[in-house]
């Protein structure tokens, strides 16, 4: 089976070091719009940190995000999904890559209780539901937020504002936007 796999497996660019992320029943081969440039986000801001910081993924379906933050240096990292089945795919995942110190927890994110002091929250949901919980999002020093549609751009960038986090940087690909933000 891991051959299989291997075959429809096309390998992720993570920093220096390649993912494995078979197609499968959850969200997230790295090669969306919205997954891809939070990785390249993800990279960019980390590429010069030390060992040890902390991220949370929220809406993690396949694990691309939390498995890359772990090859980037992250010590705790807290994977989320409501889907059970995004989650065992992304334990598959984490194995198949042979990365280990990733918790996968199946939970919804507006009743989840964030943890304290984490640096790095990525969010790769519906525009809804991140305006949702925005307020908790400030739990983290810097968030990677995706699943944005262009038409509601300037409705995140407005919530971004009244929630005192300051957008750094803007990417779009087709009809997806990805944000760089930092807690002021």
């Amino acid at each position: 089976m891991k051959r299989a796999l291997r075959r429809k497996t096309k390998p992720i660019r993570a920093g220096n070091k390649r993912l494995n992320i078979p197609a499968g029943a959850a969200f997230g081969t790295g090669e969306h719009a919205t997954t891809a440039m939070s990785l390249r986000l993800l990279e960019e801001l980390t590429r010069d940190w030390s060992q040890g910081w902390s991220l949370v993924d929220l809406g993690t379906g396949s694990g691309i995000l939390a498995l890359a933050a772990r090859l980037h240096g992250a010590k705790r990292v807290i994977a989320i999904d409501s889907d059970p089945i995004a989650i065992s795919t992304a334990v598959q995942n984490a194995r198949l890559n042979k990365i280990r110190g990733t918790q996968f927890r199946v939970a919804d994110v507006r009743d989840w209780k964030f943890p304290p002091d984490v640096k790095v929250i990525t969010a790769n949901l519906f525009t809804e539901l991140l305006m949702e919980i925005m307020p908790r999002l400030k739990a983290a020093h810097w968030l990677i937020l995706s699943g944005i549609l262009r038409a509601q751009e300037e409705y995140v960038r407005q919530a971004l504002t009244s929630n005192k986090v300051e957008l750094i940087e803007v990417r779009r690909r087709g009809k997806w936007v990805a944000m760089l933000a930092r807690r002021r």
